[in-house]
């Protein structure tokens, strides 16, 4: 489910966008949820109460009291990785989306020229985005970790633990299935009962790599070479 945000202080610019974004859904087959704000303090406000867990903001520039650079501005605070899309009657604008890290934008007088492609490149952008995370079910939750924050996963018979640099998180899982679906991501088996962050690694030794936490995990010695390897390849 995809959702999206959109937030003008013109009801016809809003109706626009909704149905501009509904034959985007249409053609990709994909189901969305989308909210309407009139202001950006009231888009601001469903971040503050929570509200907000959008994937993509259709945001307007030049707003009444608070404009789209100082709302945009308020969303950074509660979320780094939603894709902010302006929307501008003036070109002038623009650059000051470098200061929020803006995704795209548009003029409002290409709304209809424009908005499949950036919404193609949005929705390029969010599959990209879904390769650099890991999520698990943790009871009836489900849980996301961005994969630079991972450092290594363990494996305890059929559970699995999920090292990160502030805790930990254990799961039922198999290792091989983890680190086939991490084929790719710098992610490499060190152990039977390790799977690694390579751009972790500090040091990689005889029969045991250290990481930049300081850890110490055990190598096996018909894994050294990939290990090693992975780690070179990582430094990248």
């Amino acid at each position: 489910m995809l959702s999206v945000a959109i937030c003008d202080d013109e009801p016809a610019v809003c109706r626009e966008i909704e149905e501009l974004l509904a034959g985007q859904l249409v053609r990709a087959d994909l189901d969305g949820n989308t909210r309407v704000f009139s202001d950006g303090e009231s888009l601001v406000r469903a971040y503050e109460r929570g509200e907000a867990d959008f994937q993509i903001v259709f945001l307007d520039i030049k707003m009444q009291a608070m404009n789209g650079i100082s709302a945009a501005r308020e969303i950074r605070r509660y979320d780094e990785k939603v894709l902010i899309v302006f929307i501008t009657s003036s070109a002038e604008y623009v650059f000051r989306g470098y200061e929020v890290k803006a995704f795209r934008y548009i003029l409002k007088t290409e709304l209809h020229q424009a908005f499949r492609k950036i919404f193609e490149e949005c929705m390029e952008e969010l599959r990209a985005d879904s390769l650099r995370r890991f999520s698990f079910r943790l009871g009836a939750d489900t849980v996301t970790l961005d994969l630079r924050d991972i450092l290594y996963f363990e494996s305890n018979r059929r559970q699995i633990t999920v090292h990160v640099k502030t805790e930990q998180y254990t799961f039922y899982g198999k290792l091989d299935d983890i680190e086939q679906e991490l084929k790719g991501q710098d992610f490499v088996r060190c152990h039977q009962s390790f799977l690694v962050n390579a751009k972790q690694i500090k040091i990689v030794g005889g029969n045991a790599l250290t990481l930049l936490s300081g850890e110490t995990l055990p190598v096996s010695k018909s894994r050294r070479e990939a290990v090693r390897d992975a780690s070179l390849w990582a430094m990248r």
